[in-house]
């Protein structure tokens, strides 16, 4: 199975299940704490699906606050590990800040729930900010697996 078809899988049953809910649905950018089903050490972030124009990120949880993620940019692919390390000081609950490694070069992944729209006009639910050293910046939008 490959990454991106964990990440559909998972943001399709994300889907669904929000869909079966009739609670009533929270504001995604108010500060709360985190479900106390999620563990200390899991990361907010089970699978993220985004990009801009000419870039890709796709990033899937491995547990334990670490993530499989891969980088396409221009057609050529860089892979790493990401991990959560919780959350920063003072950041707003909606912001999820991922550190690691894609191709051996030090990057953060700053994810945010908030309404993005991408390139190509689809509204989205989360914005995302790529740094990878010795690259340009990176913005877009995506798709946020929730749990």
């Amino acid at each position: 199975m490959t990454l991106r078809s964990v990440v559909t899988a998972t943001l399709v049953a994300g889907l669904f299940a929000g869909c079966a809910s009739s609670a009533p649905q929270r504001d995604a950018g108010a500060d709360a704490p985190r479900h106390p089903s999620i563990a200390a050490d899991a990361s907010p972030v089970p699978a993220f699906t985004g990009g801009g124009e000419g870039w890709s990120i796709e990033i899937a949880s491995t547990g334990k606050g670490n993530h499989d993620a891969t980088l396409t940019v221009a057609g050529r692919s860089s892979a790493g590990t990401l991990r959560y390390l919780g959350q920063p000081a003072g950041a707003p609950s909606s912001l999820t800040v991922l550190n690691g490694e894609l191709d051996k070069q030090p990057t953060i992944v700053e994810i945010k729930r908030e309404p993005c729209r991408n390139a190509e006009g689809v509204d989205t639910s989360a914005s995302v900010q790529v740094t990878v050293a010795g690259q340009p910046q990176r913005r877009g939008c995506g798709f946020l697996a929730v749990y």
